[in-house]
């Protein structure tokens, strides 16, 4: 059974109270490849559900003219993807809504393409999250997600443990892709080991190449993190956060946790997900 709220800060947790902007395992290249996969071209009209401060959706619209509709469930990231397509000048080809990735606010088949990087496995329901994309989505169209994902057998315990200072939940590459059936998607693919590699998962930072995880954050940046996790959570919250960091890592060298793209579409007879 899951300690709920034992090993707080998560990693997840640590990310935000940092306020550093950083992407997904992968990068950029990983935003790029997810594009590829989906099709994205020109005028098409793309959802980018768990919009975050707006990163990709400003990315979609800038390299591959895309129409992006970005979507969050926090107001304050929702205002700072705002800002930022604002600074990259998109005028209407990107836009940001507040909503839960759980009931996205659209009607069936509003879009060409739909897109969840990283963080179908945050909400409480991730079927429900992959529901909602198949269904907001045109007949054909495609949708693609990529997931942290385990890549060796583990006890419960440890994936609950490891999961639970992660901040989301990992799972099997099987298991994603039974869930995006569930669905209702079809002709799934998926990329695992490329984007497990430690020398891509450590590409983090939006304006650098990362050595490896002791360079993700400056030592400034880990300075100024470490303060603010000392005011929220107080020193036992500071030592927690680096033992998950520690496990984190050492679980992803170990070949334990990877992180996947898995992509496929709508059928182009509607059917209802199972």
């Amino acid at each position: 059974m899951k300690r709920k709220g034992t090993y707080r800060p998560t990693i997840e947790d640590a990310v935000e109270i940092s306020g550093i902007e950083t992407l997904h395992p992968g990068g950029f290249a990983l935003t790029r490849r997810t594009a590829e996969v989906a099709g994205i071209g020109p005028g098409m009209k793309v959802l980018d559900v768990s919009s975050g401060r707006g990163t990709q959706a400003v990315y979609y619209a800038n390299e591959f003219g895309a129409e992006v509709t970005g979507i969050d469930i926090s107001a304050e990231m929702v205002e700072a993807a705002a800002s930022l397509a604002a600074e990259a000048d998109l005028g209407a080809a990107v836009r940001f809504e507040l909503g839960d990735s759980q009931a996205l606010p659209f009607a069936d088949a509003s879009f060409d393409v739909v897109i969840n990087e990283c963080a179908v496995g945050i909400p409480d329901d991730s079927q429900r999250v992959l529901d909602e994309m198949v269904r907001v989505v045109r007949p054909g169209g495609s949708i693609a997600i990529h997931e942290s994902t385990w890549r060796q057998p583990l006890s419960a315990a440890d994936r609950d443990e490891i999961a639970e200072r992660y901040g989301t939940t990992p799972l099997a590459r099987e298991e994603w892709i039974e869930m995006l059936q569930r669905a209702g998607a079809i002709d799934i693919q998926s990329e695992l080991e490329r984007w497990s590699a430690p020398e891509n998962f450590w590409q983090v930072r939006t304006e650098r190449k990362v050595a490896g995880p002791s360079d993700i954050l400056t030592a400034t940046e880990r300075i100024r993190t470490v303060w603010r996790i000392l005011r929220q959570y107080g020193l036992r919250g500071v030592f927690t956060a680096v033992r998950n960091e520690r496990m984190f890592y050492r679980a992803i060298l170990a070949g334990q946790l990877g992180y996947g793209l898995y992509w496929g579409v709508r059928p182009e007879v509607a059917c209802s997900p199972r």
